[in-house]
């Protein structure tokens, strides 16, 4: 299910902007589909209660929002300063999302069924949420406990990492080649990850392992750079 919207400022004063948000809420009873692996069901007999939670595809909330800006500096200039200083143009993409939810697991056999997804406890009056959450200790490890020849009663999905938080902006600008109508050079200049805020991944999910609760990785590249140049004729 989805709550979808979206805003338009179509080109005018030198703006174009596009705004498109998302709420949505997908649930399903098993981790992947047959065609990618298995179910990551920790009881395949008893999909409906024990397995059914938020699927590890469901992001919650979703707003992309992109624009085209006309400089408006120059414009009242004349000569080189109007050919150096004027026709630059500015835009961007901002993409904020919530994070997905993820299994959490635990390392070994102890439940003695060749550790097929096997689950932990969950330990009672312990939230799995932390109000403070941090890379070193992105959820309550504390709400977990290791299960021994018996199901975890922690459900699929219990924790949701981190979410994503870009800036991506370009500048460009077109010359007009003086010596031949219909010639320009346009330059222009891309940033990734603009403000270089790391996009971290999810953390360490398997209970009795170095990592668990750790964030070790990130989802999306630091910040990158690339310029080109483009000649039309």
């Amino acid at each position: 299910h989805s709550l979808q919207t979206r805003y338009e400022h179509r080109f005018s004063r030198g703006l174009s902007l596009t705004a498109a948000y998302t709420w949505s809420h997908l649930i399903d009873d098993s981790g992947q589909t047959i065609n990618r692996g298995g179910c990551v069901c920790q009881d395949p007999r008893n999909r409906g209660r024990a397995e059914r939670a938020d699927s590890i595809f469901d992001v919650r909330h979703r707003l992309v929002t992109g624009y085209v800006w006309d400089l408006p500096w120059g414009r009242s200039l004349q000569g080189a300063p109007k050919y150096v200083l004027g026709g630059w143009q500015f835009g961007g993409v901002v993409t904020l999302a919530t994070g997905n939810p993820f299994n959490i697991s635990q390392s070994g056999d102890t439940q003695n069924n060749d550790a097929l997804w096997p689950r932990p406890h969950a330990v009672a009056g312990q939230k799995v949420r932390l109000d403070n959450a941090t890379p070193d200790r992105w959820f309550n490890t504390n709400a977990f406990a290791r299960s021994t020849l018996e199901y975890g009663t922690a459900p699929r999905n219990a924790a949701v990492g981190p979410g994503i938080s870009t800036f991506d902006l370009s500048i460009s600008k077109s010359f007009r080649m003086p010596y031949a109508e219909g010639h320009d050079l346009m330059f222009r200049t891309e940033f990734f990850n603009a403000f270089n805020t790391p996009q971290f991944g999810n953390p360490g999910a398997a209970l009795g392992t170095g990592t668990f609760g750790r964030v070790t990785g990130i989802q999306i590249d630091s910040r990158q750079i690339q310029m080109a140049l483009k000649y039309s004729f």
